[in-house]
């Protein structure tokens, strides 16, 4: 990772990984975060990889992915069970929240990039999950990159 974050290559490689790990098994997740809205075509600088799963796939995520665990925790500030995971130095973070509006479970979508089907969070979606958690510089950026697709 450099000063710009993840490269696409990075992002790619932790993705590419989770699904073949995960693929097939019982449970729903989703990509969220910079990463999220990267794959989907805005331009934003990804620090690390984030993914929302139900109580159900934790437990594969910790299993499927036990070489690369690097803590296993309750995250007070999120309110959520969190998974950390270090990937070729890219860190993967799989939390299961408490509050069940965070989720947003039934708008997934499978999203195709660089040959992975990948479990997203549309934009319009994304935009009101970072309105729920009050980062407006995310809500700013979705609606910049919206209007210029015409897509808001």
């Amino acid at each position: 990772m450099d000063k710009q974050g993840l490269s696409e290559s990075d992002i790619y490689e932790v993705l590419k990984l989770v699904t073949n790990r995960i693929r097939d098994k019982r449970g729903i997740w989703r990509l969220e975060g910079s990463a999220n809205l990267k794959v989907q075509g805005v331009d934003v600088s990804v620090r690390d990889l984030d993914i929302t799963a139900n109580s159900g796939i934790i437990p594969i995520f910790r299993e499927a992915l036990n070489e690369y665990l690097k803590k296993d925790f309750y995250n007070k500030k999120i309110r959520a069970n969190s998974l950390i995971f270090n990937i070729n130095n890219s860190e993967l973070e799989v939390n299961n929240y408490d509050s069940e509006n965070l989720n947003f479970f039934d708008k997934i979508k499978l999203f195709h990039w660089k040959g992975l089907e990948i479990p997203i969070l549309p934009l319009k979606e994304a935009k009101q999950f970072y309105k729920i958690i009050n980062k407006k510089e995310k809500v700013d950026l979705i609606e910049s990159y919206l209007k210029t697709k015409k897509l808001s």
